[in-house]
């Protein structure tokens, strides 16, 4: 087996695992997940943050989807390149199908956690759609249920996202095994099939130990000043979409339409010499690296969102600031101003005995309820959420001995 061969038959195994792992981690996460604007992002913190294996499920997904439109770049560009796809072409067509259904299944997948980068990016993205001539708005509105996010945006993405795509994905791999032709079965039946796939599981299960699927603050329709990321694979148009705002529908509609046209054509193209077929994946490479690149060194120069946990702890301290610290000084130790004048019967947050006889859900009931005339009640001004990021706040600045 050639060098050639060899990277197809890994990219596809690879691609085969990728998905599998996808959609296993996707009906796990269903049954958690709840498709609303108001319910989204707490089902997917409920997820990350305390649902048993919910943590890991979210980081397969997250990974495995990355993964997958990776392994299946680099598949479709060596099959071009080995001259397959003129050979065999329902399994190059079908393969060009299956790619274009994983990136819509990864564009509609993209807003469900509901977190500022989800809702922004996908505000932006279907703003972009909105520009392609004639079906365009037709298009996003579909997507939106309407002009605007509304209580039906999410429910239809949740829709396309786990049972279209996926139901779609699902057939074009059945075709694909039913072809007696297809140059997969031929891969898939390679005796190193096996090895190959035991050794990209645990290779993989490896690296997500020590990653984490992101999750930034809660979406908030009102911060106009986010600035959205893209996922890496969007970066490249992301950044092209910057030399052409003068004429937005080369991004949305030609720049799409040419590729998208040029790799159904293939089969039927004249099937140049193997060196000019590499050419020319090696040339639309290095203007993917090229705009990618410009995209991430443009990137440093804006204000890095926060992660929910980082933006968390940054609240959490601002609310210390903003609603405690004239009770219990801004050293924990009870003698903040206003508990001097009115002789408050203020804990010292820095003293054993405290943490001795006050647990976590005394805690959370007296910033939640109060407690008399010596505590307001907070419960209509913070979340649950942000008072568990408060007392462990206070846990971390003031608890004698603390280890997380």
């Amino acid at each position: 087996m050639g060098p050639l061969r060899w990277i197809i038959t890994v990219s596809a195994v690879t691609s085969l695992v990728f998905l599998g792992l996808v959609i296993l981690s996707g009906w796990g996460m269903a049954g958690s997940y709840v498709p609303s604007l108001t319910d989204a992002f707490p089902s997917t913190l409920y997820m990350e943050k305390y649902s048993s294996g919910g943590h890991l499920l979210r980081s397969i997904h997250y990974y495995s989807s990355s993964g997958l439109v990776f392994s299946g770049f680099v598949f479709l560009c060596c099959f071009y390149i080995s001259g397959f796809a003129a050979k065999y072409h329902k399994s190059w067509i079908l393969g060009v199908v299956l790619y274009l259904l994983i990136i819509g299944s990864a564009f509609t997948g993209y807003v469900l956690p509901m977190d500022q980068n989800a809702y922004w990016g996908t505000k932006v993205r279907l703003g972009i759609m909105d520009t392609v001539p004639l079906v365009g708005t037709a298009i996003a509105d579909f997507l939106r249920g309407g002009a605007t996010f509304n209580s039906s945006t999410l429910p239809r993405f949740f829709t396309l996202h786990g049972s279209v795509f996926a139901t779609a994905i699902c057939l074009c791999l059945f075709i694909l095994s039913q072809s007696r032709k297809s140059v997969l079965i031929q891969y898939f039946s390679d005796q190193r099939f096996n090895v190959t796939l035991l050794v990209s599981i645990i290779l993989f299960f490896v690296l997500l130990s020590n990653f984490s699927a992101p999750l930034e603050l809660p979406a908030d329709p009102a911060d106009v000043e986010y600035n959205p990321r893209p996922e890496w694979y969007f970066l490249w148009l992301f950044q092209f979409g910057k030399y052409v705002e003068w004429a937005p529908w080369i991004q949305s509609g030609v720049l799409p339409l040419l590729g998208v046209g040029f790799l159904f054509a293939v089969p039927w193209l004249r099937n140049h010499a193997q060196k000019r077929r590499s050419a020319i994946v090696v040339s639309w490479c290095l203007v993917w690296l090229t705009l990618t690149g410009l995209a991430i060194i443009d990137d440093q120069d804006l204000y890095q969102n926060p992660n929910y946990s980082d933006g968390m702890a940054f609240g959490a301290e601002k609310n210390f600031n903003r609603l405690c610290i004239d009770c219990h000084g801004p050293g924990g130790l009870g003698d903040g101003p206003e508990a001097q004048a009115f002789d408050l019967q203020t804990p010292n947050f820095t003293a054993r005995e405290f943490w001795n006889n006050t647990d976590e859900q005394q805690m959370i009931i007296a910033i939640k309820d109060g407690k008399g005339n010596d505590m307001p009640d907070f419960g209509e001004s913070l979340t649950y959420e942000q008072i568990l990021a408060l007392i462990y706040h206070i846990e971390k600045s003031f608890k004698p001995n603390y280890q997380e």
